[in-house]
């Protein structure tokens, strides 16, 4: 079973091998996006039966993301299985403060918890790389307080890593743009609903569908703001300017506007005083 990992070429992948093999048993917290299908494949080949692979589904993911999930743990073979979660029921997540992802973290990776305890797996492990720890994300207290591992981190693996890894082993989600939840659309301070996620939910799937990918509409209330790839801008506005905004429009908002600064990832987070 292990003869699949020989692809990988990484010297770090020796190290991260021995972390996850020390483990013993653990679930794996698995959103579909690139680094977690790779720590829940390489975890899967190594631990076998002792680990159980997770997605939390709540408001925040999307039914496209989730289904994609499935279809890779089902092509992969994983122990997986879904649970459902209503964070938005969560008065601190739903008002949305600098805070959110930690309490939204907390709720998440408790329910994990819980659920290893039950079925007898040591311990949990999530997709964190080292490049996230520079990263404005309130949400690794909550990891540290849950004592949930980041083998990606132990081992020294930044993004590039995970995805020149995912490719040595063929993964078809290896060069995937990065996910973040749909709350991340929306300003802090701005108060969640599902109204506001579903609008957020089928822009994207909109701008999606045209054959964009590396983007994110941000929503600030009436207006929607697209961050787009750089290269794309000027597709965007010779060729689907009218009907994107005239889409939009039919979803809620008054005004679209294109963000000239281009796509960024946490650029929520600029206006946060670090």
């Amino acid at each position: 079973m292990l003869n699949k990992l020989d692809k990988i070429k990484s010297e770090k992948y020796p190290k991260l091998a021995n972390i996850i093999q020390n483990y013993g048993s653990a679930v794996v917290a698995y959103s579909g996006g690139i680094d977690s299908t790779l720590l829940a494949y390489i975890t899967h080949h190594i631990l076998a039966q002792k680990s159980l692979i997770i997605t939390a589904k709540s408001e925040f993911i999307t039914d496209n993301e989730l289904k994609e999930a499935q279809e890779l743990a089902k092509h992969f073979a994983f122990n997986h299985t879904v649970i459902n979660l209503k964070v938005l029921d969560n008065s601190d997540i739903r008002k949305n403060n600098s805070q959110r992802c930690r309490y939204c973290k907390e709720l998440i990776f408790s329910e994990l918890v819980k659920l290893a305890k039950t079925k007898g797996y040591q311990y949990i492990f999530d997709g964190s790389n080292i490049d996230d720890i520079n990263d404005y994300r309130p949400g690794f207290e909550a990891i540290k307080k849950l004592e949930i591992k980041s083998p990606f981190i132990e081992a020294g693996f930044s993004k590039a890593d995970i995805r020149e890894t995912a490719k040595d082993l063929g993964l078809s989600n290896w060069n995937k743009p990065a996910l973040a939840c749909l709350a991340s659309r929306i300003p802090y301070e701005t108060a969640i609903t599902e109204k506001k996620l579903c609008m957020i939910e089928q822009a994207e799937s909109y701008l999606k569908d045209l054959g964009y990918s590396g983007f994110r509409v941000r929503h600030h209330d009436k207006i929607a703001r697209i961050e787009l790839n750089q290269d794309d801008i000027e597709q965007f506005i010779s060729k689907h300017r009218k009907e994107i905004n005239l889409k939009l429009q039919k979803l809620g908002y008054n005004y679209v506007c294109l963000d000239l600064k281009g796509y960024r990832t946490g650029s929520l987070n600029e206006s946060i005083e670090q």
